[in-house]
């Protein structure tokens, strides 16, 4: 007798969460929020490129300059954080990129060198306590396609408020692809 008490109970049950589920959304239903971005003074960081043994920059080192400059000119109230040492002939990856700046005529007082890190985890390391210095409302990450995970991931590790991430293509074209579509959607989603 208890068994059917039992399975008359387990019966009534399983029909009260149907009928209440038929009217009730359920979690697979609910609509995502947007993401809810401030960009009204973002940092614009450019991870830094190892420099030829002589000091001068690589191409792709360039290229991520070039888009950083072009960025910085959509937010003029922004600062730009050159970040990267290892230092090649005496000069820093961060100088060169400041000099690169400084002489495609941005104002140098927008310019925040950060010459120590010698890897990505120190790039982010040593560049987000800048940026929240600076009294910024987040960062726009500059690099290329093929770092553009690892340095969103290790940003995000390091506190950083990652508003998007610009990356300019290299290596295989499969992950500029999927690289580019990242970037135009940063903006709205969360990155991580």
């Amino acid at each position: 007798m208890r068994r059917r008490w039992r399975a008359a109970l387990v019966a009534v049950a399983l029909s009260v969460a149907v009928v209440v589920g038929e009217f009730s959304p359920t979690v697979a239903q609910a609509q995502p929020t947007a993401a809810v971005k401030d960009f009204s003074k973002p940092a614009i960081v450019i991870l830094g490129y190892g420099l030829h043994p002589n000091g001068t920059m690589r191409p792709v080192l360039r290229r991520r300059v070039l888009m950083g400059l072009t960025v910085a000119q959509f937010f003029p109230q922004s600062p730009v954080i050159v970040t990267g040492g290892n230092p090649r002939n005496g000069i820093t990856e961060a100088a060169q990129m400041r000099r690169m700046l400084t002489l495609l005529g941005f104002p140098p007082h927008r310019i925040i060198v950060e010459d120590k890190a010698n890897s990505t985890v120190q790039n982010a390391r040593f560049s987000v306590p800048l940026a929240e210095e600076a009294d910024t409302s987040g960062i726009i990450l500059v690099t290329s396609s093929s770092h553009q995970d690892r340095a969103d991931t290790t940003f995000i590790n390091e506190g950083a408020n990652i508003l998007a991430t610009v990356s300019f293509p290299d290596e295989n074209p499969q992950t500029n692809v999927v690289q580019f579509v990242h970037d135009v959607m940063s903006p709205f989603i969360n990155v991580r």
